[in-house]
């Protein structure tokens, strides 16, 4: 298994060898020798092939993590149940079973996997769908509204992005409330939440987004401001550790797993009632790895606290 692991991780299309040294060094200082040897025995004629996927260094601060271990806590809504919308594995998301007909939802990030805008379609929403990335849907449907523009981050100047207001504004919602969002946009998701006005959150009665960076964005403070703003108009209620990645790593904070990519679904505080002291245990039974051929990250009790700050190990996925 370490071997095939090995080949795998050389065979990434890359530059530097980052990933070669941290590899080596995580393994031989949290108490897996043997695996560093079978890294470096396999992987050492490719070393310099081999790169992280984000030049950034992994956030060590235990404030950080402390915070925003406090950030993600989730509860459960009272009277409701999770379900998962979309396809197994990657493209689908676990959102609360709560939707109504001839209502709309905003999907931002489409790439080659329509099945979650085909789920939501099928339950009575239009789908209201951005990409400035690709040419054409893979498929089409009668609910679906796509335009080739993609979301602002407030930082990249370019006429093919748009911020959420200009788009509600375009698509005359700006008297709409009870619509969901989706987003997987690759980073731009902390600019979003940095730049959009909280009362546009508020039209919104669910809210699906996967974080990128947690671990290494080079500017975690921003991270911190952005859950902060969701957290005062929306409660979270699930996350999931992203599994879709050969390079798939996360950090072991005080007994916790803190991924880089993370998966998670709001609801509207206002409209929901919540149960205190949720016990959950993650992944959940309707959870499923991105990728079928990856195991699931077991992130176990998510919500009890900390057990102090120690960096137990930094691993590429659990081999």
């Amino acid at each position: 298994m370490i071997q095939n692991f090995c080949k795998q991780i050389a065979r990434k299309i890359v530059r530097g060898n980052r990933l070669f040294h941290r590899i080596v060094n995580f393994h031989q200082h949290s108490g897996h020798p043997v695996k560093a040897v079978a890294f470096m025995l396999y992987a050492w004629p490719v070393k310099n092939l081999i790169r992280l996927d984000t030049p950034r260094e992994i956030i060590i601060s235990e404030n950080y993590y402390h915070e925003l271990h406090e950030l993600l806590r989730i509860e459960k809504v009272e009277g409701f149940e999770l379900s998962r919308v979309g396809r197994n594995y990657d493209g689908g998301y676990i959102m609360l079973n709560d939707f109504h007909k001839d209502s709309i939802a905003y999907s931002f990030g489409i790439s080659n996997d329509v099945s979650w805008d085909k789920d939501m379609a099928s339950r009575g929403y239009d789908i209201f769908m951005y990409d400035h990335t690709i040419e054409n849907l893979p498929e089409e449907n009668p609910r679906f509204h796509w335009d080739k523009l993609g979301i602002a981050d407030g930082k990249t100047q370019d006429e093919r992005l748009k911020t959420l207001e200009e788009l509600i504004s375009r698509n005359h919602h700006e008297n709409e409330h009870g619509m969901i969002l989706k987003m997987d946009v690759e980073g731009a998701e902390w600019g979003f939440l940095s730049a959009v006005h909280p009362e546009v959150l508020k039209q919104f009665d669910q809210i699906n987004i996967e974080f990128h960076g947690l671990i290494t964005n080079n500017n975690p403070e921003q991270v911190l401001a952005a859950l902060r703003k969701i957290n005062t108009t929306h409660q979270l209620v699930h996350i999931h550790a992203s599994t879709n990645e050969i390079v798939n790593y996360y950090i072991s904070v005080g007994g916790k797993k803190f991924c880089n990519l993370l998966e998670t679904s709001y609801v509207l505080r206002s409209k929901y009632n919540f149960t205190e002291n949720y016990d959950v245990n993650l992944p959940l039974s309707i959870d499923t790895p991105n990728d079928s051929k990856l195991k699931e990250i077991e992130l176990g009790r998510w919500n009890r606290e900390l057990e102090g700050y120690d960096i137990a190990s930094i691993n590429v996925m659990d081999l």
